[in-house]
């Protein structure tokens, strides 16, 4: 078992993404973004909302890691 001084400094996300419509029928993207070390969900409507939503989690994530290392 690897201790956690010599793991990567990567994270794991899982996307799913699926067509739904917006309020006036448009065909849209939609996507639940799971942070696999956390169980953290999100959802989001928009490829453009991805990134910021998983840079968010990923912030949010290395302040929770930083914390509990003090």
């Amino acid at each position: 078992m690897e201790n956690d001084e010599h793991q990567p400094a990567s994270q794991l996300f899982t996307v799913r993404v699926w067509r739904g419509q917006d309020a006036d029928g448009r065909t849209e993207w939609r996507g639940k973004l799971r942070h696999v070390p956390s169980a953290e969900v999100r959802y989001f409507q928009g490829w453009a909302a991805l990134i910021p939503l998983m840079l968010d989690m990923l912030r949010r994530h290395n302040e929770q890691t930083f914390n509990s290392q003090k």
